[in-house]
């Protein structure tokens, strides 16, 4: 330092120097870091089984040179601090300015960075549990821990910043927890739901694209499973929005979950009389026919109960497809109804029968009398 004051024969001139040079040392150093994980790091890297640490290299490296430069900024204005006189207050305090923007810069490249590795982490871990459960990624739970983390590392680093310029963060902090209990307390519906829609992501009673019937007694297929309310989309494109805090209370019918098999049943009422051997080989025929109908297991007819005036039957099968379900017994009793006349066999109809009997002492009297 002497020495290069010496030779350049100016105190503030050799700071410039020296700052530029720190400036020029951040960069080179940066650029080094850079060529060493894009050569050896990646070799390492893809020498182990796990994609994680490969995505974490290539966010490391595409931030290096940002993180250089504003290292190399920092360094340089805390050089040229040192150069200017204490007397020079305007200097000192555009210095400080010109400081403290590039220490918020700092902090922010830094907090991206470790934003974007813990959401590569997450979605990692979450596809890696989905792969040993063999179960789907939950495409609603991520973006809530997603945004959980995101929440924390800027918490951190806005009281890291608060800090360095000297502002007392412990009467913050008991600001905020007071404050966040007003809020629990004002909000407790709300931070109900939140929890409620927590829960469903993590218990996982139903998913995008389910159906399920309600509590309410309405059925509709899951479209959204957000943080305060579930989205569900009934048969009459009805949107049906429900608290979460409600859905966690009641039961809940999937019918998409552990599989997307379904029963179908049909119910075909014929007269007393009925040849029920032929009527329910008519009937099973028919099923075993249907392409949407399940071979295993086999459709099946049964009686079921002994009607007024009918015998009643169900058909009793199986679809791979639950959306179907619908189209598919309504095929089967156009065909079963078709079926069962090609073949004389007749629906029941209700019927009474009537008696009509004069009491016993009646007297026949004259209507003009």
């Amino acid at each position: 330092m002497e020495t290069l004051r010496t030779f350049l024969g100016s105190a503030l001139l050799s700071h410039l120097v020296i700052g530029a040079l720190m400036f020029l040392g951040a960069m080179v150093l940066g650029w080094i870091a850079k060529r060493f994980l894009t050569t050896i790091g990646r070799r390492l890297a893809a020498k182990t089984n796990s994609a994680l640490d490969d995505a974490i290299l290539e966010i490391i490296v595409n931030s290096i040179k940002w993180i250089a430069v504003v290292t190399g900024f920092y360094l340089a204005t805390e050089e040229l601090t040192r150069a200017t006189d204490p007397a020079d207050l305007v200097a000192r305090q555009w210095l400080g300015y010109a400081h403290g923007i590039i220490f918020v810069c700092f902090v922010a490249v830094l907090g991206v960075v470790l934003i974007r590795i813990a959401d590569t982490s997450v979605k990692n871990a979450m596809e890696r549990h989905a792969r040993r459960t063999s179960s789907k990624v939950n495409e609603a739970l991520f973006p809530l821990v997603n945004r959980i983390i995101n929440i924390l590392i800027t918490l951190v680093a806005l009281i890291i910043i608060l800090h360095h310029f000297g502002q007392d963060v412990s009467s913050l902090v008991v600001s905020l927890g007071v404050g966040s209990l007003a809020v629990a307390l004002a909000a407790q519906e709300t931070i109900a739901n939140m929890i409620g829609g927590f829960v469903i992501m993590t218990d996982r009673p139903f998913r995008v694209g389910d159906r399920v019937r309600l509590p309410s007694g309405e059925t509709g297929d899951v479209q959204e499973i957000g943080i305060r309310s579930t989205k569900i989309l009934d048969f009459d494109n009805n949107l049906i929005v429900s608290p979460n805090a409600d859905l966690i209370k009641g039961k809940i019918i999937n019918y998409s979950y552990p599989s997307e098999q379904i029963r179908i049943a049909v119910d075909v009422n014929v007269r007393y009389g009925t040849d029920l051997e032929r009527a329910k080989a008519i009937i099973t025929e028919l099923a075993i026919q249907h392409p949407d109908v399940s071979k295993t297991p086999a459709p099946a007819v049964f009686l079921i109960a002994f009607g007024e005036s009918s015998l009643n039957l169900q058909l009793n099968g199986r679809t791979d497809d639950f959306r179907i379900k619908f189209l598919i017994e309504t095929t089967l009793r156009e065909q079963i109804y078709k079926g069962l006349a090609d073949a004389g066999i007749q629906m029941a109809l209700p019927y009474r029968v009537v008696q009509l009997s004069n009491p016993p002492n009646a007297t026949h009297q004259n209507p003009q009398e």
